[in-house]
């Protein structure tokens, strides 16, 4: 694996676990103003003034969480790509590592056929 994608990891990692955070704030957001917004309209009004301003407070909230749900949507879009990426990084880490595991077994394989040779050669030296 490049050393710059393997320095690159961790970066990733915290982007990941700042969106989570941010996604969670989001949500729960996004629920409170369901609840003012359900709050607002369940509010018996009886002059105009008082309609007026809770109309007003209404659309407010139905423009934030507008506005919030398209920010949620673009930062799990976000999230679902660094995630891939993470878990792309990985598997190839994981695979240079297999490999490298796998280079060094045969190396010591080998090294073990020419010691045993040797040793085969050096039994059958006559002694003197």
């Amino acid at each position: 694996m490049a050393l710059k994608e393997q320095a690159r990891l961790p970066q990733f990692i915290q982007r990941q676990n700042a969106l989570r955070s941010e996604i969670a704030e989001l949500v729960a957001l996004l629920e409170r103003i369901k609840q003012l917004r359900e709050d607002a309209s369940l509010q018996k009004v009886q002059h105009a003034q008082k309609l007026q301003t809770n109309r007003w407070y209404e659309l407010r909230l139905i423009e934030e969480a507008q506005t919030l749900q398209n920010k949620l949507d673009f930062l799990r879009v976000e999230m679902s790509n660094i995630s891939a990426l993470i878990v792309q990084m990985s598997h190839k880490q994981k695979v240079v590592a297999g490999k490298a595991q796998d280079a060094l077994k045969a190396m010591r394989e080998e090294l073990e056929i020419k010691v045993d040779l040797e040793q085969a050669n050096y039994q059958r030296l006559p002694s003197s």
